[in-house]
């Protein structure tokens, strides 16, 4: 039987029946033309049934979905149904997620006259999803552990990161309370009862639980609990987030022990220390008690750290550090002050007696072997003895008492120790006002150098000068060495004085040669902290000033100096050798020179101490020494000179050892420059 394709009357009362519903609908016949569109699809399309009716399938739908949806349409004439969900950017109310179907359009019969085209807005649903797929994202792969209750109080839900975090799998908590998961609760006393109080009122609570991991391990965490209702208001769920404080509190330890303890030793730090003396000092204040700081410096350490190296160095301190910790008394403190310096504090002196008891107990475990670098080592230390509130009733000010006894206690020798004494703070004020003296004469040009001269014994001439620096302060008159050098070695002014020394030595003994009275070095001696401060380029700029050629100029450096930092003495006294200048080590045999590092050294002279020269005659250990040191001289060929001869049995005794050279008060006392000439006028025609 012939198909009969509706009528239009058909069409228009099928219209009819699809405007009443809330789907938008787009009917087309066989030839897919439109003949239906209902408001809700009008209104999708943002346009009118005049603007669509009619029209080709191809004409009502934009070009970016036509040729899919035709696709449909022309197989929903073959009778097949398709679904699709997607999201559509409509003209008249934006982005929103359609639900469509496609399927034949059938008649009352059953036979398919066209297609229809239904869409669903679904936006509210999908969103609604999407938020749910996202959270159960969030749940699964989230860092933090996650525990849904219900609203009776139970466990009904948890996360892969609260089992990664407590051990616990799912099914060990499902069903059960957390209360049971909490460290040290109990059914008197729990967090948790604190927790569902506070939820009650707030809807949220956050704080610090700590929980016992299935391993028995205590897990601290910072824990939010939040209160979930339903729509109607009513009480659905619990959600408690928590999250891991165990790196964080790691961190915080590891933070407080850089801020507060030495990395090297281990020991409190400065910072820490100085918070300690603060709080001794208050207590002290309050209860009329006293305490005390021990200021411990290691003696000679400097040469052992060169000597064996850093990394020997450091074992040596933290061995040290021990052994000073195992000594103190208890509720001391120990610090790590400096490189090789450390302050105990004692907070609760009885009396003077103890801290000095004290101090004895650290000389003597200290003074016990150490093994470092495959050798044996003896490490002693100087200390220096503060108590409060006789010596300071600050922290500022018993940290420094307690450094000038130990510098009294370097003085006397060390491996001892001293107290504070108020001598002390008065010596250490006349410092202070020398050292402004110190400045103001380096300014007003108050500073001249004499001459000593130096004497080969075979020859009997005069083969050198001594420059030895002298001050004539205008009120304090002339300043003796021995009291101003310390001063200007400790301020730093020894730097400028020598620079000055230098300059002033060349400049005197161009003036000599130029004037034919001697052609010979001036020795000049360098402290060092000259020697540190880029020695060979004052030497070169003295030299270049006064047109005086660097063979007649001599260093004089002394062992302890070369000592301090041999690796960088070698490279020193290298540049001012190929330079030309002559170097000579002086005061030897007073320090700790290393053979080793003597043959290193490149050395033109060296010079018996006259401490060994003066009891030569009387002291069969002074005389050894003196004859070991000319010896050693003549075995790594160098000139042997003695200072300090001041009768002709020292001289015929030094003559007798092999000394090359002498000086001293037998020939001449240290000369003013102008008093030179006189001198070797008297010394060539035999008169001195």
């Amino acid at each position: 039987m012939q198909e009969t394709a509706p009528s239009s009357a058909q069409w228009s009362y099928t219209a009819a029946l699809l405007n009443r519903f809330g789907d938008a609908l787009l009917a087309f016949d066989k030839q897919l033309v439109c003949r239906i569109a209902n408001a809700s699809a009008l209104e999708l399309l943002g346009t009118s049934a005049d603007h669509v009716t009619g029209l080709h399938a191809r004409q009502v739908y934009p070009p970016e979905h036509v040729d899919r949806v035709v696709a449909q349409l022309e197989a929903a004439l073959g009778g097949e149904v398709s679904r699709t969900r997607a999201w559509r950017d409509l003209p008249s109310v934006g982005r929103r997620c359609l639900d469509a179907r496609v399927e034949p359009c059938l008649d009352a019969d059953g036979r398919i006259v066209g297609a229809l085209h239904s869409a669903r807005d679904v936006t509210e649903v999908a969103e609604a999803e999407e938020r749910a797929r996202l959270a159960m994202m969030m749940f699964e792969h989230t860092t933090e552990g996650l525990m849904v209750l219900g609203a009776d109080r139970r466990v009904r839900l948890v996360n892969p990161a609260f089992s990664a975090l407590t051990g616990y799998p799912p099914g060990e908590v499902l069903g059960e309370r957390p209360d049971l998961l909490v460290a040290g609760g109990t059914q008197n006393h729990n967090p948790y009862l604190d927790i569902w109080h506070a939820l009650e009122y707030d809807g949220t609570w956050q704080g610090e639980v700590i929980y016992r991991g299935r391993d028995g391990k205590l897990l601290p965490t910072w824990q939010t609990v939040v209160r979930v209702r339903d729509g109607e208001g009513d009480l659905e769920h619990y959600l408690a987030i928590f999250t891991d404080l165990s790196e964080r509190q790691r961190f915080e330890q590891q933070l407080e022990r850089l801020a507060y303890y030495d990395v090297l030793t281990s020991l409190p730090n400065r910072a820490l220390l100085s918070d300690r003396i603060a709080q001794a000092i208050s207590r002290a204040e309050r209860t009329g008690g006293g305490l005390a700081l021990l200021f411990v410096d290691l003696d000679r350490f400097k040469v052992i750290n060169d000597t064996l190296g850093n990394s020997q160095g450091d074992r040596l301190l933290r061995a040290v550090s021990q052994r000073l910790g195992e000594a103190a008394d208890d509720g001391a403190t120990v610090s790590r002050y400096g490189a090789d310096q450390f302050l105990l504090l004692l907070p609760e002196l009885g009396s003077p007696d103890q801290a000095a008891t004290q101090a004895g107990r650290l000389l003597l475990a200290l003074a016990a072997p150490h093994e470092a670098g495959g050798q044996t080592l003896t490490v002693t230390a100087s200390i220096g003895i503060a108590v409060f509130p006789d010596d300071g009733e600050d922290r500022e000010t018993l940290v420094q008492h307690a450094e000038t006894a130990m510098q009294a206690a370097k003085r006397a020798g060390r491996n001892t120790f001293r107290f504070f004494t108020q001598d002390m703070n008065q010596r250490s004020a006349e410092f202070l006002l020398l050292e402004n003296h110190l400045r103001q004469g380096l300014a007003r040009d108050e500073f001249r150098l004499y001459y000593q001269p130096q004497i080969d014994l075979k020859t009997r001439k005069v083969i050198g000068m001594e420059a030895l620096m002298r001050w004539r302060h205008p009120e304090m008159g002339l300043v003796p060495p021995n009291r101003f050098i310390p001063a200007a070695e400790e301020s730093g002014l020894i730097v400028p004085l020598g620079r000055w020394a230098m300059k002033e030595a060349c400049r005197q003994n161009k003036a000599w040669q130029a004037a034919g009275l001697l052609t010979a070095p001036v020795a000049v001696n360098v402290s060092a902290r000259q020697f540190a401060e880029q020695l060979d380029e004052v030497a070169a700029e003295a030299l270049a000033e006064a047109g005086l050629a660097s063979e007649w100029l001599e260093l004089e450096v002394t062992e302890s100096t070369l000592m301090d930092d041999v690796n960088e003495a070698i490279l020193t006294l290298g540049k001012l050798k190929r330079m030309g200048v002559r170097l000579a080590i002086d005061d030897f045999g007073t320090g700790y020179s290393s053979l080793s590092y003597l043959k290193r050294f490149p050395l033109d002279k060296l010079k018996v101490d006259r401490s060994f020269v003066i009891d030569i005659l009387d002291d069969p250990d002074d005389a050894a020494i003196a004859g070991a040191i000319v010896s050693l001289a003549k075995n790594l060929r160098l000139t042997v000179i003695a200072e300090g001869v001041e009768t002709a049995q020292q001289l015929d005794f030094l003559e007798q050892l092999g000394c090359d050279e002498m000086q001293g008060f037998l020939v001449a006392a240290p000369l003013p420059a102008e008093k030179v000439a006189d001198f070797l006028a008297d010394w060539h025609s035999g008169k001195v």
